[in-house]
């Protein structure tokens, strides 16, 4: 394999449209507030609806940055799941095809030039978010398909999303495994309008990067252990009013991670989201996404959010 395949993750809330984000209504409400004349009002109403919008003919994003067309699709009413295999990439700016020889192929800025991804949408039942699941190539992702799509539908039937967007997210198992096998690379101390004293220099604000920390447990740096650093190196914060920032680094089947987020001593958890790197059986010769096996891993991820939610 070339290149690597990666699955991203979302949640999303489904509010009435002119009303307050508090509002939220769970999956139920929504699916009866959109199309109360239907009996499925899943596969009838909310499929029928994101499959009418990207199929016969090539879609594309309100701003025309990126178009699709519908591949494959199937539904599952039990799951409430829709998946979809869709070709897709950029548009709207000139592309060219470049052949072994260097010579190229101009291509219109109204023309796409595609890749298959696949995809899922998912709104369990007596919940109050939906999942989307998109997988991508590196950092090539059609998700700006998605936003668009989810919020046509939404308004098409008097809703919107609370505060106006898709959240990447991930599971608390996926976030523990990455901590659980990574390493710290370096912290960074950001002071934030206290005094920074080394020796007799001082400054409002200042950043130190600090490398080699050692933490107290479970790859977590508190505060105490940041003082302590501090303290080897000649620094100290007077308040202990500062931010740090941790980059974390972890190596998975040959794929390397850094991930750098801020570190909050009231939190019990780090709020990180590593990526899902596509297992090799679930990508053809081609290194396209194979439907089924695509299928049955994002059914794994389903599980584990169900389980951790207690959906």
């Amino acid at each position: 394999m070339s290149h690597n395949l990666f699955l991203g993750m979302y949640s999303f809330r489904i509010k009435k449209q002119f009303t307050k984000n508090i509002k939220a209504i769970n999956n139920n409400e929504f699916l009866s507030h959109a199309y109360p004349d239907e009996d499925y009002k899943f596969e009838k109403g909310f499929v029928q609806d994101v499959i009418s919008l990207i199929d016969n003919k090539t879609y594309k994003n309100d701003k025309n940055t990126h178009g699709a067309i519908l591949e494959s699709k199937e539904f599952d009413s039990k799951k409430r799941t829709i998946d979809l295999i869709i070709d897709g990439g950029i548009t709207g700016i000139k592309q060219y095809i470049i052949d072994e020889s260097g010579e190229k192929e101009e291509l219109s800025d109204k023309k796409t030039v595609g890749l298959k991804f696949y995809a899922r949408i998912w709104l369990p039942a007596n919940s109050n978010s939906g999942y989307l699941f998109i997988q991508k190539y590196g950092t090539l992702s059609i998700k700006p398909i998605f936003d668009s799509i989810i919020k046509k539908v939404l308004k098409k039937n008097d809703c919107s999303l609370v505060n106006r967007k898709l959240i990447a997210t991930t599971t608390k198992k996926r976030q523990e495994y990455f901590m659980k096998y990574s390493s710290i690379k370096d912290v960074i101390v950001i002071s934030k309008k206290s005094i920074l004293d080394t020796n007799s220099v001082q400054a409002s604000q200042a950043m130190i990067r600090l490398k080699n920390i050692k933490f107290v447990s479970d790859n977590k740096i508190d505060k105490e252990d940041i003082n302590k650093a501090l303290k080897r190196h000649g620094f100290k914060i007077l308040g202990r009013n500062y931010e740090m920032k941790a980059t974390y680094e972890n190596k998975v089947n040959d794929y390397k991670e850094q991930k750098t987020v801020i570190l909050d001593d009231s939190e019990e958890t780090i709020n990180l989201i590593p990526s899902i790197v596509v297992p090799n059986r679930c990508i053809d010769k081609d290194n396209y996404p194979i439907f089924k096996r695509m299928q049955e891993l994002v059914d794994s991820e389903m599980l584990q959010i169900k389980k951790e939610a207690k959906l």
